[in-house]
């Protein structure tokens, strides 16, 4: 076991390095479960109570109120996501505290030494394989995991004894990986379920889905599956989340209270941050990390009926359905500044991509500079010059890249 006190890193220089050869270590998306598998058992050493959430949207939501639910009923926590938004470390942390660039440099050498095929592990894998290591060794009492993509051959799903699933909703996206119909991604979202797990499935309009849904967690040895139908009195801001997101959280809330069964107290949930979720960074600058249809159209929702017109930036990567994306900013919009993703494997899409797939109503309203910090600038001036607020999305990187440059300025 390794010791639960880390060095300080002697040069921030080198640690930078570091992470940066491991953020590097990406290698493409790995989905299939024969190398961590493998390596799993060699560095596990502690059972942990685990919540595993999986979907199409909603994820992140999930996450963060599961863990905020639990911390505020003084349970150790952990927390795993994907992807981060500024910095590597965002992704695993215990108690709302990211782990350290140390930290992540000894659980690495040591995962290194003793898994023997540790360079054929992708880069998801080896960080899955870092957080529960990180989780054992702070002494969580439970940990909440996001799927990093799908479910069934998600990295995540290594994880062994009974969980806590939570399924937020189920959507098209990813359709080159996990299948062209609803059908066909439940079918991978519900991979997570394991014998003896409670099941929480976020209610679609589609309530036959739904129950054919149930059925599937049952079929697959779940101990019970339940829904977010539960009328429950949760104490958060209202006017600061929309109605995707307080059904996420209620969905978090019962989860935990039927895994935790006892004197569990709902929190209250107006100093729970939401990273990048419809998330007011300044007074006129939302953010909101929606990239796939149904989260674009929920937010459309929200910024009509509580904003308005916004001026929009907006990235996107390749995979995405951007013209679907497009034509529902197009109606919230009437000035869409498009910036250009330096994605991993070249998988962001350029300026001339979002041209080029942007349908002939609102391609008119597309507007680009010659640098993406020119067109930063230049939505920035356009939405303070007309009174409104500007709304940042279309993908992680999109934020990520937004506000790297305003921490630059």
């Amino acid at each position: 076991m390794l010791s639960k006190k880390f060095p300080n890193p002697t040069s921030t220089d080198t640690q930078d390095d570091f992470l940066q050869q491991l953020y590097q270590r990406r290698g493409g998306i790995k989905l299939g479960l024969g190398r961590v598998a493998d390596a799993f058992p060699v560095i596990f050493e502690k059972r942990i109570p685990v919540y595993h959430v999986a979907g199409t949207n909603g994820k992140g939501t999930a996450v963060y109120s599961l863990d905020h639910i639990l911390r505020s009923n003084g349970l150790k926590t952990g927390r795993f996501v994907s992807p981060h938004l500024l910095k590597y470390n965002e992704r695993i942390s215990v108690d709302g505290i990211d782990i350290s660039d140390a930290e992540v440099r000894e659980i690495y050498e040591y995962l290194e030494k003793k898994i023997s095929d540790f360079d054929e592990l992708s880069f998801f894998e080896v960080t899955f394989l870092l957080a529960w290591k990180y989780f054992e060794i702070s002494g969580c009492d439970r940990a909440v995991f996001e799927v990093g993509l799908g479910g069934r051959l998600d990295a995540t799903n290594v994880i062994e004894g009974s969980k806590t699933d939570i399924i937020t909703s189920i959507g098209l996206d990813h359709t080159h990986i996990l299948g062209d119909t609803l059908e066909k991604i439940a079918l991978e979202k519900l991979g997570i379920v394991k014998n003896g797990d409670k099941v929480l499935i976020g209610g679609s309009a589609d309530q036959a889905f739904d129950r054919w849904m149930s059925e599937v967690a049952l079929s697959k040895g779940a101990k019970s599956v339940d829904d977010d139908s539960l009328n429950l009195d949760i104490a958060f801001p209202l006017s600061c989340m929309s109605p995707e997101q307080k059904k996420n959280v209620r969905l978090a809330v019962k989860a935990a209270l039927l895994s935790e069964e006892k004197g569990l107290k709902i929190p209250d949930f107006s100093a729970m941050r939401l990273p990048a979720r419809f998330e007011f960074i300044e007074p006129d600058i939302v953010v909101d990390v929606a990239h796939n249809p149904p989260a674009i159209e929920s937010l459309a929702k929200t910024v009509e009926e509580r904003l308005g017109k916004v001026v929009v930036l907006y990235g996107a990567m390749k995979d995405k359905d951007v013209t679907k994306v497009l034509d529902i900013i197009g109606k919230i919009s009437d000035s869409i500044f498009a910036i250009n993703l330096e994605a991993d494997n070249d998988r962001g899409a350029k300026v001339a991509d979002i041209l080029e797939r942007a349908g002939a109503l609102v391609k008119g309203k597309i507007k680009y500079a010659e640098t993406d910090e020119k067109t930063i600038e230049e939505a920035l001036f356009s939405a303070r010059k007309n009174g409104k607020k500007l709304l940042v999305t279309g993908s992680f990187h999109t934020i990520e890249k937004f506000m790297n440059y305003r921490k630059n300025q």
